[in-house]
């Protein structure tokens, strides 16, 4: 594709098994083409290829974040850079999720794993002006504890009051919270006909939480996912 910018690695954090958090700094014709939480957009490392990865970090931001797993091909190649190191992007892409739908209304958030990283944006726009919206619950899954890479965030949100329930698969030593998968979460979380739902995660999750959103009251068209 034409049309790539230079970026510049300058952060690349562990944060937990297998899982990079990464900064990318990026030109402003980059940035300010990312209007709405859940876009996403194409990185080609240095070997040339490149693959598309949703961006964490609030519309706007100069720098740009990811939540990235250890895996080969282009993810792969990009965790392993150090800070300094250059990459080519793309514009952001795709609508994302509808926020402005979601003013003066209650919305849930569901998401699983890496799958987080565009909720994580729509937390921190809500945050930067949370007067504009209704109440806002939500589950975040993971596998083990380990794996809460975005834990460290959850009680800032809720000071913000952006309720998100973490759940793993596996516990773990001291781990007192839920145990289980997202959709066992949406009994503790409110639901109501006129709220609106962002989810994001592997399609079987996708599905089956839409459906116990329906068999609550909550119509299809009020669902929006990003995968």
């Amino acid at each position: 594709m034409s049309g790539w910018s230079q970026a510049t690695l300058t952060q690349n954090d562990v944060v937990g098994p297998g899982l990079h958090r990464l900064t990318l700094e990026v030109p402003l014709a980059v940035s300010s083409g990312f209007h709405a939480p859940g876009q996403y957009h194409r990185v080609r490392v240095p070997s040339g290829l490149d693959a598309s990865f949703a961006i964490a970090s609030a519309p706007g931001a100069a720098a740009f974040e990811y939540l990235l797993r250890e895996s080969n091909g282009v993810a792969g190649e990009l965790v392993a850079l150090v800070g300094g190191a250059h990459v080519e992007v793309s514009v952001p892409m795709g609508p994302g999720f509808p926020l402005p739908r979601a003013k003066g209304k209650n919305l849930l958030l569901i998401g699983t794993g890496t799958g987080f990283a565009p909720l994580r944006s729509v937390l921190l726009a809500i945050a930067a002006n949370r007067s504009d919206y209704g109440e806002v619950h939500g589950a975040y899954g993971v596998l083990t504890p380990a794996h809460l890479a975005f834990g460290p965030e959850l009680a800032a949100w809720g000071r913000a009051g952006l309720q998100i329930i973490p759940t793993v698969t596996t516990s773990g030593p001291g781990w007192s919270g839920a145990v289980g998968q997202v959709q066992d979460l949406l009994p503790r979380l409110p639901v109501e006909q006129s709220a609106l739902a962002f989810l994001c995660g592997q399609n079987e999750m996708v599905k089956e939480v839409t459906d116990l959103l329906g068999q609550r009251g909550l119509p299809p068209d009020r669902v929006f996912v990003n995968f």
